[in-house]
């Protein structure tokens, strides 16, 4: 009986190691957006893909500003399903109207979890929210921010905070056929958007 009584307490030992173990190996999750900017103005992109760690995405599509401005304009936002750990990696491709060129990126993002864990002890997800900013331009540059925005602050900005991950990072031309965007590119021209490139 004492044999028996040894084992169970060594078999919920493991058993409360192996849980701590694995907790441990779980990712720290966030809550936050994403926020995808183009441009600048007169330069304007289509996103036809963003993704995170090659496995979860975000809708991105026309941008036409927000590239330009350091720390990042706002723009469409993305808000995602709930929590999620610190993506890794950034995969991109987008069309530039005014060039007629395709661009993508697969953007290592440098570890995180550290700034994170200060950002939001500093910015309380209570009073503010998070965004991670991807931007990217109409001449294949890519850059990734981080901002909270402060619920609370009305008009008063001077509370918010932005931090780049990554300043810039040149993308690969890439091929595509530019006629798929011929009717939202010369809709732009006539716009007065862009100069007309015909």
């Amino acid at each position: 009986m004492a044999s028996l009584l040894r084992l169970t307490r060594a078999l919920l030992l493991l058993a409360l190691a192996w849980g701590l173990t694995a907790c441990e190996a779980e990712p720290q999750r966030y809550e936050f957006s994403v926020q995808p900017v183009g441009g600048p103005r007169g330069w304007p992109v289509w996103v036809e893909e963003l993704t995170f760690d090659h496995s979860w995405g975000s809708p991105a599509g026309n941008l036409s500003a927000g590239f330009e401005h350091r720390p990042p304009r706002s723009g469409s936002v993305v808000t995602l399903p709930g929590p999620m750990p610190a993506p890794s990696s950034l995969q991109a491709r987008w069309f530039s109207y005014r060039t007629q060129t395709f661009y993508e990126i697969d953007l290592a993002l440098p570890e995180t979890d550290a700034l994170l864990r200060q950002w939001y002890r500093d910015y309380p997800a209570s009073r503010y929210l998070h965004y991670l900013v991807a931007g990217f331009s109409g001449k294949g540059e890519a850059f990734v921010w981080w901002r909270a925005w402060c619920r609370d602050c009305g008009n008063d900005r001077s509370q918010d905070f932005h931090a780049p991950i990554v300043e810039s990072a040149q993308a690969q031309k890439a091929e595509g056929d530019p006629s798929t965007f011929h009717s939202q590119t010369q809709r732009r021209v006539e716009d007065g958007v862009i100069p007309s490139l015909w």
